[in-house]
């Protein structure tokens, strides 16, 4: 006689976090506007565990990881979540990612390159024309002069603001949808 298939094991209760809960992390490297670019994957650690009225929790340290988006109108920051690590796999996330208040972010400017050759160039540029144009040593003293600061005009055009996050930065993602735990 013919045994009746055994009946598949019903998977038990997903546990997980609810649409609308906070993970709070700090970043584990800084993170530049010029030395990152939209797209760049960055790591921040939960600084402190959150817990699930399910039992489900995520301890201190859990890898979330974000992405660089373009920067918002105003320069800022803006980054979009892509996942969390639960139980040693990456689970997708959809959710909302804010910079702390708290963060320092620091500004600088930054060459584009060449702003030496520029100054440079700009003072023998302008020694040939002064000495050219005055026909004296006094003529080439004053182009080159002249070129110099026309040089150091271009290079300070050549430079733009890059803004830092420094590292350890926090950063609080706030899930749009439950992460359901794998």
């Amino acid at each position: 006689m013919a045994q009746a298939p055994a009946a598949a094991p019903t998977p038990g209760p997903s546990r997980g976090l609810a649409s609308g809960t906070s993970l709070s992390g700090k970043t584990n490297a800084a993170i530049c506007s010029l030395a990152n670019r939209p797209g760049d994957r960055i790591v921040a650690e939960l600084a402190e565990a959150v817990n699930g009225p399910d039992g489900a929790s995520l301890p201190v340290g859990t890898p979330i990881l974000v992405e660089m988006a373009p920067p918002a109108a105003d320069g800022s920051f803006v980054f979009r979540v892509r996942s969390v690590q639960v139980n040693g796999e990456l689970v997708p996330v959809q959710g909302t990612v804010r910079v702390g208040d708290d963060v320092a972010i620091t500004e600088r400017q930054v060459s584009k390159g060449g702003d030496k050759g520029k100054v440079i160039t700009g003072a023998i540029i302008g020694a040939i024309a002064g000495r050219v144009l005055g026909g004296s040593t006094r003529g080439t003293v004053i182009g080159a002069a002249g070129g110099a600061a026309a040089g150091t005009i271009a290079a300070a055009r050549n430079s733009q603001t890059e803004r830092c996050l420094p590292a350890g930065a926090s950063l609080t993602v706030t899930l749009s949808a439950p992460l359901v735990f794998p």
